[in-house]
């Protein structure tokens, strides 16, 4: 008698889904569903070199691309944007920008020379105040702490604070809604709980920042840098003194250490409100969001969104169709 295993209903959802996108993508359904719609894209991409995206997956996914679409300076994609310029559409006309956010040591060393190799433009959007500091992102700081601690002691920090989830990524989300004061405060808590904390070579691959000499060494050629606030609070948690801020600091400091003028925008997280978007409208010519959609002719200009990067190349031909896949 066959005593393996049945297959899950979820595993099998997610097989046949797999098999479903394979077969568009070998099939030419996905590139034809894609191109036949006169749209933009831009694609949105974090860290590089992790088990997410390798440096040899990132090659891959880069060289697929560039073989289908026209893939452009952001800056000049936003130009024809503002001015109204009709996207072309058709396979290898279809418009695509690359983006990439945070401003990650890796972006810089290990996605810059494959990005270069190729010609293939792209923009990455960072925070000047980390930049000035070495400090990570206070979300990775987090996460990296978060996975240290033992279940008891998670459990006795997350009591301690109030979060609502003993689960790394829940206590992450919870943080993002917190008051900066109050975020400030848990943080706080955190390190007390972490005070031996020492980064493995893993985590400093993947979260250090940029120095200056990167940012600009990635300011240059085919690259280019955005602003993505100061230091990369979650903006609606702010107040407005302290939103415009972290939008016109970043502004100008990105400004004086790139010697030329830095109008374009990326929301840290993805988060706004009506706040947010009034004042980044008074600062800056456009601004990205974690939206994810593809750029019509009737986007707001501070509120452009993009599409998700993955590795699996049928899932991401189905994304430039459907970025919400």
């Amino acid at each position: 008698m066959d005593d393996s295993p049945l297959a899950t209903p979820g595993a099998l959802k997610s097989l046949a889904r797999t098999s479903a996108l394979s077969v568009a993508l070998s099939s030419g359904m996905s590139h034809w569903l894609a191109h036949r719609r006169p749209v933009r894209r831009i694609l949105m991409l974090h860290g590089v070199g992790n088990a997410h995206m390798t440096a040899g997956d990132f090659h891959r996914v880069m060289s697929w691309l560039k073989q289908r679409y026209d893939i452009v300076p952001l800056d000049a994609m936003i130009r024809d944007i503002l001015s109204g310029t009709p996207a072309p559409a058709g396979a290898g006309r279809s418009q695509l920008a690359i983006t990439f956010d945070d401003g990650l040591r890796n972006q810089c060393h290990i996605a810059r020379p494959v990005l270069e190799q190729l010609g293939i433009p792209a923009t990455i959007f960072v925070c000047p105040g980390l930049v000035e500091t070495g400090q990570w992102m206070w979300n990775h700081d987090a996460r990296a702490r978060l996975n240290r601690l033992q279940p008891g002691a998670f459990r006795e920090w997350a009591q301690a604070v109030g979060a609502p989830s003993q689960q790394t990524e829940g206590a992450i989300a919870w943080m993002k809604t917190l008051a900066l004061p109050d975020r400030l405060r848990v943080q706080a808590q955190l390190r007390d709980c972490t005070a031996h904390f020492v980064p493995t070579q893993q985590e400093h691959d993947a979260y250090d920042l940029m120095d200056w000499d990167e940012v600009r060494a990635c300011d240059r050629g085919l690259m280019a840098i955005g602003s993505h606030t100061m230091t990369h609070p979650i903006l609606p948690t702010l107040t407005v003194p302290e939103i415009q801020q972290e939008l016109q600091d970043s502004r100008d400091v990105l400004e004086h250490q790139l010697s030329r003028t830095v109008d374009v925008f990326c929301f840290p997280n993805g988060s706004t409100d009506a706040r947010v978007r009034q004042i980044a409208r008074s600062i800056y010519r456009a601004a990205l969001t974690t939206e994810e959609g593809m750029v019509t002719s009737t986007v707001d200009p501070i509120a452009i969104p993009r599409i998700p990067i993955t590795s699996h190349l049928p899932l991401l031909a189905w994304r430039m169709h459907r970025p919400w896949a």
